[in-house]
């Protein structure tokens, strides 16, 4: 995959986002308002921290008006929306070619074992409005065999945990643990992707746990967070005979990160992301500076691309900032945890 260098990719991004031929309407009408002029003040990646945290509009904007003009005639994979973490779902548009580059960047460089053949794929994601769905369909295209799903509403279990509702909660997490066990037991699946904790509950189930280790060529998790404690003994101890693999994304991103190396060890995954489309930064929490190398702070995510332009968004997480393997600008991020609360509102996860 051929990628630009930084800084002109900064450049064009800027020219295609507010020059009025190719433009985002948002940001052709937000640019009236800022104090400063993207399209000669906007050199460096330090300058993005000069936009605002546009997320929050996202909860309201009409989604047209994020259809960057020079892709109006382009294919759209559709219109997605966040779990709702944080209060109302912030929505976005996605285009076609932006998940296959994505999930083609995604698979990139995986070294399968010599065994390796096409296979199915269970994925025990958010569907419907939420773009992990529509990443892991073509995720399970790319391997080359169908991709099966169950329902699974983040927002439900989010309201039984907001209403105290734990049994409420327990019940839709069996339920859905449920479903997965018919599908493993009656179809022929080689790959599960999942969230930490339905993995967490599958494993509670030793028959179920017996046929994983003896039918999985790959388990991947992802959508919230898992301790490295917790994966080392989900490699180690339940599926020893499974590689486990990690993710990290976010809606506004329009994707994920991924692991650097396997994450079923002992050692905390680094996840890195599709530069220059997607950077990370890690910051402090006070001053907005990024915190040294091997510190923890809170994320920051920018989407740069022709496709859509989110910078500087202040993301729900908090990480430890590590070097990228590469020479684009920003970090890699290991050790991801929620912080308990954004802008006055509780952060709940759920099952997602």
């Amino acid at each position: 995959m051929n990628l630009p260098d930084f800084t002109s990719h900064l450049t064009g991004m800027m020219k295609w986002h507010f020059s009025p031929q190719t433009g985002t309407p948002f940001w052709l009408d937000m640019r009236q308002s800022l104090d400063f002029d993207p399209l000669h003040e906007v050199n460096t990646f330090a300058d993005l921290a000069r936009f605002p945290d546009v997320s929050d509009r996202l909860r309201d904007v009409p989604i047209e008006a994020l259809i960057p003009r020079g892709l109006h005639d382009s294919a759209l994979a559709g219109v997605f929306e966040s779990g709702g973490t944080t209060g109302k779902p912030k929505r976005i548009v996605v285009f076609e070619q932006w998940l296959d580059e994505l999930v083609s960047w995604r698979l990139s460089g995986q070294r399968l074992g010599a065994d390796e053949q096409p296979g199915n794929t269970l994925a025990l994601v958010p569907t419907g409005p939420h773009i992990v769905g529509a990443i892991n369909a073509r995720r399970a295209r790319a391997k080359g065999g169908l991709c099966f799903t169950v329902d699974l509403d983040p927002r439900w279990v989010k309201k039984c945990i907001q209403h105290n509702d734990m049994a409420g909660m327990q019940a839709y997490a069996a339920h859905i643990v449920e479903q997965a066990e018919d599908i493993l037991y009656t179809q022929s699946i080689q790959y599960l992707i999942a969230t930490p904790p339905i993995l967490e509950r599958m494993a509670r189930r030793p028959a179920l746990v017996a046929h994983m280790n003896r039918t999985l060529k790959e388990i991947t998790w992802g959508g919230t967070q898992m301790d490295p404690d917790t994966q080392a003994f989900l490699q180690t101890e339940v599926f020893p005979a499974v590689p486990i693999n990690a993710s990290y994304g976010s809606t506004m991103i329009l994707g994920e990160a991924k692991a650097r190396c396997p994450a079923g060890t002992s050692d905390s995954v680094i996840f890195d992301s599709f530069a220059p489309y997607i950077l990370l930064e890690v910051v402090d929490l006070q001053t907005l500076q990024p915190v040294q190398f091997g510190e923890c702070g809170q994320v920051i995510m920018h989407h740069l691309s022709r496709y859509a332009f989110f910078p500087n968004i202040l993301e729900r997480d908090t990480a430890v900032r590590r070097p990228r393997n590469d020479d684009f600008p920003g970090a890699s991020v290991s050790d991801v945890g929620p912080l308990a609360a954004i802008d006055g509102r509780t952060v709940i996860e759920g099952v997602y």
